[in-house]
């Protein structure tokens, strides 16, 4: 399977940090820069994106979760 530079960035955060929540806002700042803090937009394109390649069921992920409101979880 083949990811993107950028997806894997997001995927690599979310891996670093196994069942804690990584907030929108550090998630953006890492891989975006601190301008982009409020482009929430972007990690739901990424997230859809993964989720598509690496959920069984991207519509009910078991693995990349969202905290609504808050961030992103990774649960193995």
């Amino acid at each position: 399977m083949r990811l993107t530079p950028t997806e894997w960035k997001v995927l690599e955060l979310l891996l670093r940090n196994p069942g804690r929540l990584v907030t929108r806002q550090t998630l953006l700042t890492e891989i975006w820069g601190s301008e982009h803090v409020t482009d929430t937009g972007y990690l739901r394109l990424y997230l859809a994106q993964l989720r598509k390649k690496l959920e069984s069921d991207p519509s009910r992920p078991r693995h990349l979760l969202t905290e609504s409101g808050m961030g992103y979880r990774f649960e193995a």
